[in-house]
């Protein structure tokens, strides 16, 4: 199964204050990593794609992903800061939903306190290895660790038949 930062637009929204303190978020797990085979034009083969991670808040799961791009060798940010996909709904303080401003704050935050560099190297070293044979485009960390996420209590959206 795959699954792209995109897709997190379509999961049941939850709304969620986001503590101060990163000690009290929930573990949030490397969901994949994905290398686009499309490297980036006039850029020298440098290398994007996205990374989708996801934590249990309550009963909902969350998740968070976004697109990312390698500035140089081994250098990657996020490609568009302001689109950090996620179906958490940010509260402030008072519990009110958050200005987009103030949200994009808070998801940008989430993003840039995950490891997600790290997930990326290791997807581009699984890449480089194998490259040359036909190879997958998604790289799952931690094989070996199962990560079991009890369902949503909501339920997922179904595709409508067309």
């Amino acid at each position: 199964m795959s699954i792209h930062a995109w897709q997190l637009c379509s999961w049941p929204p939850y709304p969620w204050r986001l503590p101060d303190d990163c000690g009290q978020w929930p573990e949030f797990v490397h969901v994949q990593t994905t290398v686009s085979d499309v490297a980036m034009p006039g850029r020298g083969g440098l290398r994007q794609g996205d990374t989708v991670w996801m934590a249990q808040v309550g009963s909902m799961i969350v998740g968070v992903g976004w697109e990312w791009v390698e500035l140089r060798r081994g250098v990657f940010m996020l490609k568009d800061p302001n689109y950090v996909t996620t179906n958490v709904k940010f509260l402030d303080d008072g519990l009110a939903p958050q200005s987009e401003m103030d949200a994009i704050v808070s998801a940008n935050r989430l993003a840039h306190a995950l490891p997600w560099q790290e997930a990326v190297t290791q997807a581009l070293a699984v890449r480089n290895k194998t490259e040359g044979a036909p190879t997958a485009a998604v790289c799952n960390l931690h094989p070996s660790r199962l990560v079991v996420l009890p369902r949503p209590q909501a339920p997922w959206p179904v595709a409508a038949a067309a």
